[in-house]
């Protein structure tokens, strides 16, 4: 069985002092009935019997009733439910998302698109994810470019030919693209190519000695193999004097 907080004062309070009888016993049965969030399944059959045969009551006079000064019940779901909107500040105070009972509360509240009943923390964290929401809608509006029949978006190959003003991106894009599909590799089975792209123009780059990009990683090239010096006609004498002298064969 549930237990809920009680106010010692209602009855001194003007609200309820100006309620007729069976009215002040439907609120009371409605503030129990209802769930921790404080909604209650509308049903006034079930309510007429529990509270008594003797204390009639109807739904569009006790709307009229409770809302009188001051909204304190909300419809919902085309009448289906109701929000009793004290029920929250009374029975938690200030909703804090980051207790685990207020965070399910709030859940449920945001649920029926209930808000404004959180500390100012979850309305911050509204407020932030709104802005991710629009971020993702303008990331969502961007423009593409296709380039190898690959889609990329416009930014990115902007900002490439930025960095890189010595190439032509395009081309280096294709190159790319080709010499990774001919061998297979990761890139075709993950579609990194974003990834992929930027490591090849920045390798480009490097060969081509651009400004502003490490040139001292340039491709190995091999020292010249030495060539045999040519050998005149008098040094060969003269060779076949010293071998001839060493063994005394003419």
């Amino acid at each position: 069985m549930a237990k809920r907080m009680a106010d010692t004062d209602k009855y001194k309070k003007k609200f309820i002092r100006n309620l007729p009888g069976a009215y002040k016993l439907l609120w009371d049965y409605i503030c129990l009935d209802c769930n921790h969030a404080g909604i209650w399944e509308v049903d006034f059959d079930v309510a007429q019997l529990r509270i008594g045969s003797d204390m009639s009551v109807n739904e569009k006079e006790a709307l009229r009733l409770f809302n009188n000064g001051e909204e304190r019940i909300i419809v919902l779901n085309g009448g289906s439910k109701w929000f009793i909107f004290p029920f929250i500040s009374f029975q938690y105070g200030e909703l804090n998302p980051r207790n685990r009972v207020h965070r399910c509360v709030l859940d449920i509240l945001l649920k029926y698109g209930i808000k404004g009943l959180a500390s100012p923390v979850q309305g911050a964290k509204e407020k932030e994810k709104e802005k991710e929401k629009e971020k993702e809608k303008e990331k969502e509006k961007e423009s593409t470019v296709v380039v190898a029949g690959l889609v990329f978006k416009e930014s990115f190959i902007k900002s490439k030919k930025e960095i890189y003003p010595m190439l032509n991106v395009e081309t280096e894009i294709r190159a790319c693209v080709d010499w990774h599909k001919t061998n297979n590799t990761n890139t075709t089975k993950t579609g990194a190519w974003e990834k992929a792209i930027t490591n090849w123009v920045k390798k480009s780059a490097q060969g081509k000695g651009v400004v502003g990009v490490d040139n001292s990683k340039k491709p190995y090239t091999p020292e010249p193999i030495p060539t045999r010096p040519e050998v005149n006609e008098e040094q060969i004498k003269e060779i076949h004097t010293l071998v001839a002298g060493i063994t005394g064969k003419k």
